[in-house]
């Protein structure tokens, strides 16, 4: 998808995976949830609120200091509260070459357990380490789907 100039994709192994398996969820759900219900269930309203940051607050500007991320992170980019639950953040790295400008929506991070905000930032960091991540564009090319 293009939105803004910006080339949106998804890496599949991890965020593609993530957004395929609730949309699913979100359509099952319409089917057998009265309408009332449907648009009040927490995993409606993260659905369609990953799908504004993707479509529309990411690609306003990736680079705004609210996405920022410090230390080893800093190349990446995260989405927190803008509509996203409080305890999700969705992860993203954008590329702006002068050939292009693309956006990698990474993975979208939530805590393990109960009260640690920041144990999605040290899963992240860790799989960043890993390289889970290609560090490339053309790499992360190779790994993404058009979103």
């Amino acid at each position: 998808m293009l939105i803004n100039d910006w080339n949106i994709y998804f890496l599949k192994r991890l965020f593609g995976q993530q957004r395929l398996a609730l949309r699913t969820e979100v359509k099952r759900l319409k089917a057998t949830l009265p309408p009332e219900d449907y648009v009040r269930h927490p995993q409606v309203k993260l659905y369609a609120a990953t799908m504004q940051a993707i479509k529309a607050k990411i690609p306003a500007d990736p680079f705004a200091s609210h996405f920022a991320l410090t230390g080893p992170l800093k190349k990446f980019g995260r989405v927190k509260k803008m509509g996203i639950p409080n305890r999700y953040r969705l992860f993203f790295r954008a590329f702006k070459v002068p050939e292009s400008q693309s956006i990698f929506v990474l993975w979208l991070g939530y805590p393990r357990k109960e009260g640690d905000k920041k144990d999605c930032y040290r899963a992240f960091r860790k799989m960043v380490e890993r390289g889970d991540f290609p560090d490339s564009l053309d790499d992360l090319m190779v790994e993404s789907e058009q979103g």
